[in-house]
């Protein structure tokens, strides 16, 4: 029996500890235009970090992807300590593992960097089973809670970020699982993606702390096409349960163009993203150049960002490197990227260090003080690999120097390099023995010249390869039948982002002429893209990565399938085939694109062979 006084006093209790509640909570925010804005009208500035490798682990970044003990990804270290110690035991050392790489004292870490948003990557084997599909885990929300309750406990929200779906939208070892790329091409997949996301809406559709949900991270497996329609059918399923919350379209590795304006499908609330690392993965050197370049190349990203007028977000950037401007160049880049009204997360808040502390070049906010201990999941003790996930909340220290960047009132920038005058002229048009070089739909005339016995500088320019027509130049030759083109590319001038090169099989050098395209970017991501038919839409069909120098490219036609290979070392690697119905006869060789037409660019070539048959 509780009495009548003490009555009225435990419910003022609950009543008073309601009201603190209902406080704690953070504001809803939703968007208005590009920009984030709370019930008053006010804008917000969103900023923050990913809390990378929590609940999908990427090898590299504890540093047990090398040597005789590497383990490749996620699905593979489960996979060991499953076989070796048992299920039982392995769901435990997991378990040990989630509660100590991100405890609640990392949140208040991560607003001491002045941030208001994570971007929580997300694994789908945290919700359901692939033996059990479509049915969610009996803890399916357990982490996914905690870890927006820690986060609006520091004035915090959260993006919620599918970063390893059913079947993995890409072969990288970041979908949890390396090797599959399986989401596009297996319909059932698809369905258990957007199931899963018409649960995660049908939780957090109420709480404020939850900004956004992000659909897919770097569905780069997929062609632009497969892209929107597997959006599209998810982001159906959320607004059956969800009908306001800001949903992201995560862009291809180029634009995100392929997508439109939202408002045309009839989309509400619906925001775009894209990933950027100038200075890294072939986009130039790490160095302060590629920084001039990067910025100046956001500018006519934020032109297509205010056409839309729709909310985006760099949900990954990082410059890394001291020789890229280290701290205060991430400065830089919060705050230009809030001048465009953008969202920013940086990747990633915690790495590990070999040698311990923060030298010369950095992925994490947060890192170990002392050098680490190299974990071998295939050899280690059962008692030693449990010792390992329990110490990974102790002995680490923020990096100041970017915290006292980021928080400082005022940071002195270092200038940023004057960079070159655009090339508006080759310097030469030398010949290339057996080769023609031809400047295809209108664009600058470019040239060539000789940069060894088996070397040359293609120099091209236009403004694109891809949608129905194109314009660039192109070194090639005439063939019947069968062929094996192959070449190396050394450079790949950054004029643009999205400058080209690599190599092309044409039906004809019409500008709307079909055609199979494997190319690169300076950044090194790597594309094969095919044109069915004349005057027809160019579409992605796979995708891979290289690093230059030495990128081996690869063409080989046997009736009507063209298989395409790239990568560096002995063997390139085999990026996908495709049907491709032209004639017998039709133009091969290597392309030169600025994706610029007032510019051109420089692309090193060497060791150019071609065979028939």
């Amino acid at each position: 029996m509780i009495y009548p006084c003490i009555k009225e006093v435990m419910v003022a209790f609950i009543a008073s500890c309601l009201v603190l509640t209902q406080l704690k909570s953070l504001p809803a925010l939703h968007p208005r235009g590009k920009d984030m804005v709370d019930a008053a009208g006010a804008k917000v500035v969103l900023k923050g970090c990913n809390l990378g490798n929590w609940f999908v682990i990427e090898p590299w970044i504890m540093h047990i992807d090398q040597g005789p003990g590497a383990i490749h990804d996620q699905y593979e270290l489960e996979g060991v300590l499953s076989k070796r110690f048992g299920v039982a035991e392995k769901n435990r050392l997991m378990e040990a593992y989630r509660s100590n790489w991100i405890t609640e004292a990392d949140f208040r870490t991560i607003r001491s960097f002045g941030f208001n948003l994570v971007r929580l990557p997300l694994n789908y084997r945290q919700f359901e089973d692939d033996a059990n599909p479509m049915h969610l885990r009996a803890d399916a929300w357990k982490w996914v809670d905690k870890a927006v309750d820690w986060a609006e406990k520091q004035g915090i929200y959260t993006i919620l970020d599918m970063h390893g779906a059913q079947g993995g939208q890409t072969e990288n070892d970041h979908t949890g699982r390396s090797g599959q790329n399986k989401l596009w091409s297996v319909p059932q997949n698809q369905q258990r993606l957007a199931w899963l996301w018409g649960e995660i809406a049908k939780r957090y559709r109420n709480r404020n702390a939850v900004v956004a949900y992000d659909v897919f991270n770097e569905p780069w497996g997929g062609s632009k096409a497969d892209q929107v329609k597997v959006f599209t059918y998810c982001y159906d399923t959320i607004r059956k349960q969800d009908p306001d919350k800001l949903i992201f379209a995560m862009g291809h590795w180029d634009n995100f163009d392929h997508y439109g304006n939202p408002k045309s499908h009839g989309w509400k609330n619906v925001g775009f993203q894209m990933h950027y690392y100038p200075g890294m993965f072939g986009n130039g050197s790490p160095n302060l150049v590629s920084q001039a370049k990067h910025i100046a190349n956001l500018k006519e990203v934020a032109v297509k960002v205010d056409q839309v007028n729709v909310p985006f977000l760099v949900g990954e950037m990082n410059v890394v490197f001291n020789s890229s401007g280290g701290a205060k160049m991430m400065r830089r880049y919060y705050d230009l990227h809030a001048s465009y009204g953008w969202m920013t997360t940086v990747w990633t808040y915690k790495v590990l260090s070999k040698e311990g502390g923060f030298g010369d070049a950095s992925w994490g906010m947060v890192t170990n003080v002392k050098p680490m201990h190299e974990l071998n999941v295939h050899k280690d003790s059962l008692a030693e690999i449990e010792k390992y996930m329990l110490s990974l909340s102790t002995g680490m220290a923020p990096w100041g120097a970017l915290r006292d960047a980021l928080t400082a009132h005022h940071v002195d920038q270092p200038p940023l390099p004057e960079l070159p005058l655009p090339r508006r002229t080759a310097p030469a048009d030398e010949r290339w023995a057996g080769w023609v070089s031809t400047d295809i739909g209108g664009s600058l005339k470019g040239g060539l010249v000789k940069s060894s016995a088996n070397g040359f500088d293609l120099y091209g320019g236009g403004n694109d390869i891809w949608g129905g027509q194109d314009d660039f130049r192109f070194l090639h030759m005439s063939t019947a039948g069968d062929f094996d083109i192959e070449v190396t590319i050394d450079d790949v001038e950054e004029i643009d982002t999205y400058t080209k090169a690599g190599l092309m099989a044409r039906d004809g050098l019409g500008s709307d002429a079909p055609m199979v395209m494997l190319s690169t970017f300076p950044s090194g991501e790597v594309q094969l893209a095919l044109r069915k038919t004349k005057g027809g839409q160019a579409q992605g069909v796979a995708s891979g990565r290289v690093t230059f120098p030495g990128a081996k490219f690869r063409l080989r036609r046997i009736g009507n399938t063209v298989t395409a290979w790239a990568g560096n070392g002995a063997q390139p690697t085999k990026i996908g085939e495709v049907e491709w119905t032209a004639p017998s006869q039709v133009e091969v060789g290597a392309v030169a694109l600025s994706h610029a037409a007032d510019r051109l660019a420089r692309i090193s070539y060497r060791d150019l062979g071609f065979r028939k048959g």
